[in-house]
């Protein structure tokens, strides 16, 4: 009796497979079909900054980028329920519409890229279930870290915040000072480290070129720090976030965050900003809340390892 149970199960998933392969398709994301990829993804704003960010700066195709990666729709009868993409690195970034399990395509077009996956993000709703799917599948087979972050937002045209004397944009010369600082973020926050030193100055570069990394110094010492790790549109994504912990508890984290919302505003004619931190992280909580944020949602950032 249980053989023919497991026997009917068996050929029940299959025809449910089969199903989603009817409903569902993958393409690659063409010239043609990029405007109708950025209306979905704006459409999914506050769980898309990554996926845009990315497409702003390095196109829907691989280069030699480490965040660049080949962008990929999933359609239902023409219409667009969600986008992917896996980066160079390893980490697979996904908005999807749909509460419909299609995590077995997304994993065959991943496959195609002949990218190791080692990573999700994406929104926790989606991702979280997705994760436990590729462990059970021993896709991930080492879990690194598992996070689900509060999202926050907020709309900048509906506060204003004070100059900061002692915070500034970051310089190429501030360059070694922000390394250890920004190391000491990655360890403490349990995150895989998966750039070269020559991608992490290419990275720092980048972002002072388009001032859009910030630091607080007392003196000449370096001690707290935030960039804004996504930038499209009119949206901006805070990250590295990150006090010397011989600095805590001295409203220095505050500082830099006023500093780069103001700019956010003034400079780069931001209208929302997306934050996230830690379910467990409270000083961060608060500090985020003080500011006037909203909260939105939870956001997955998850990594792993294929051995």
């Amino acid at each position: 009796m249980m053989l023919w149970y497991n026997s009917k199960q068996f050929f029940a998933d299959i025809q449910w497979m089969d199903d989603i392969k009817m409903k569902y398709s993958v393409e690659n994301v063409s010239q043609s079909s990029q405007q109708e990829m950025l209306n979905f993804l704006k459409e999914h704003e506050n769980y898309s900054l990554f996926l845009l960010g990315n497409f702003e700066s390095y196109g829907a195709t691989l280069t030699e980028a480490p965040y660049s990666g080949n962008y990929k729709l999933i359609r239902s009868l023409d219409k667009i329920e969600g986008v992917f993409c896996l980066t160079k690195t390893g980490n697979l970034l996904i908005e999807s519409a749909t509460d419909d399990s299609i995590f077995e395509m997304v994993v065959e077009a991943c496959i195609q890229e002949k990218i190791t996956l080692k990573g999700l993000i994406g929104n926790w709703n989606y991702c979280g279930p997705f994760w436990e799917y590729l462990k059970s599948k021993k896709i991930i087979k080492n879990e690194i870290a598992a996070s689900k972050e509060i999202l926050y937002c907020i709309d900048l045209s509906m506060q204003d915040f004070p100059a900061q004397s002692n915070v500034r944009f970051l310089t190429e010369a501030d360059y070694i000072q922000w390394k250890i600082l920004i190391q000491d973020y990655i360890v403490e926050q349990g995150f895989p480290n998966d750039l070269t030193d020559h991608q992490l100055l290419d990275q720092f570069l980048d972002k002072t070129n388009k001032k859009i990394i910030w630091g607080l110094f007392l003196k000449n010492t370096l001690v707290s720090i935030a960039d804004l790790n996504a930038k499209a549109l009119d949206l901006g994504q805070v990250g590295g976030v990150y006090t010397h912990p011989n600095y805590r508890q001295k409203g220095y984290s505050r500082s830099v965050m006023q500093q780069l919302l103001l700019d956010a505003k003034k400079v780069h004619k931001i209208r929302k900003l997306i934050i996230f931190t830690g379910d467990n992280n409270f000083p961060a909580q608060k500090l985020y809340k003080s500011l006037g944020v909203e909260s939105v949602g939870y956001f997955a950032l998850l990594f792993g390892t294929s051995d």
